[in-house]
């Protein structure tokens, strides 16, 4: 049994709209504070890839359940949208460390850069979980299964 039903590859041109949105939130949460100076309490709320990311699988549940797919395609889309979240933070944050630049990506006192990226790893599967979960509700409520079953049945 396939755990998704085209490679993961593919579906990277269906998400590439959200990871794109992800990708200038990213930006601009780490040019806040050096560009703008505004400070990490004030701005954060602005930009956040924490509340990015379930407004974007939101979306794109709506998406597909509107298209006849199924819960195999929400897994794909939340495993691309998290990983790549993920990416772009440890991406800020090795920027941020080892260039000596402050953002907002800067945690004050921390000095393992490689446990912080590596926590954002584990952050990074666990979110992939929970986007899934997300996504199924809203593809449910959206009528995704009633869709993907009298599509198939037309078939």
């Amino acid at each position: 049994m396939k755990l998704l039903n085209q490679p993961f590859r593919q579906y990277f041109r269906e998400a590439r709209l959200g990871i794109l949105l992800l990708l200038l939130v990213a930006v601009m949460r780490f040019l806040f504070q050096p560009l703008f100076q505004i400070p990490q309490d004030q701005g954060t709320h602005w930009v956040s890839l924490t509340i990015m990311l379930p407004i974007i699988m939101l979306c794109y549940s709506v998406r597909v359940a509107l298209k006849g797919g199924t819960f195999r395609d929400l897994l794909a889309l939340a495993a691309w949208f998290a990983l790549s979240g993920m990416l772009f933070v440890m991406l800020g944050i090795a920027i941020d460390d080892f260039a000596g630049v402050d953002t907002y990506y800067t945690v004050p006192g921390e000095s393992n850069t490689w446990g912080h990226m590596l926590a954002h790893v584990v952050e990074g599967v666990i979110l992939t979980l929970l986007l899934w979960g997300i996504g199924s509700v809203v593809y449910l409520v959206a009528g995704g299964r009633k869709r993907a079953a009298s599509i198939g049945s037309t078939l």
